[in-house]
């Protein structure tokens, strides 16, 4: 794939959440500030929290998945769900936390990586059916989206 690709492809996705928020009702002005200020610094605190804590878990597990062969095929599949899970939550932390340091520089890459993880954790909220999870997603990302001309 060529550069003029890649970057249209990327204008493309600009110009739909572009859309997306011109058809959204504004947000109050005094939350955007607080989340352009904020939400990076929180970003970073939690992506590298999450990932420490992720990276323990995943050592954790990793020592103990012989056990998990006791349990015959639940076992397994009960692994693999616990191994999936720990693989999006490490790459869900480890784009909130490069997202927050590039929002802290007003760059839009770091946007692009916190809508990323946002999806993620969008994703991952759907699969376990977690409704409350669902709409602090979608709440974030309402705010997310509102935010995006302040970086470029």
């Amino acid at each position: 794939m060529n550069e003029s690709q890649s970057s249209g492809s990327i204008s493309q996705w600009d110009e739909y959440v572009e859309q997306v928020r011109k058809q959204l009702p504004p947000a109050p002005q005094g939350l955007l500030d607080f989340y352009v200020r904020w939400v990076p610094w929180l970003a970073i605190v939690f992506g590298v929290i999450s990932l420490f804590l992720l990276v323990v878990a995943g050592l954790i597990f990793t020592a103990l998945s012989p056990l998990l062969l006791l349990g015959g095929a639940a076992g397994v599949s009960e692994g693999l769900g616990a191994l999936l899970a720990l693989i999006l939550g490490i790459a869900g932390a480890a784009l909130a936390l490069v997202g927050g340091y590039l929002m802290l520089q007003r760059r839009l890459t770091g946007w692009w990586l916190i809508a990323l993880a946002l999806v993620v954790g969008f994703l991952t909220n759907l699969v376990h059916l977690a409704i409350l999870g669902l709409i602090i997603d979608v709440l974030i990302a309402y705010i997310h989206v509102q935010v995006k001309p302040r970086y470029s």
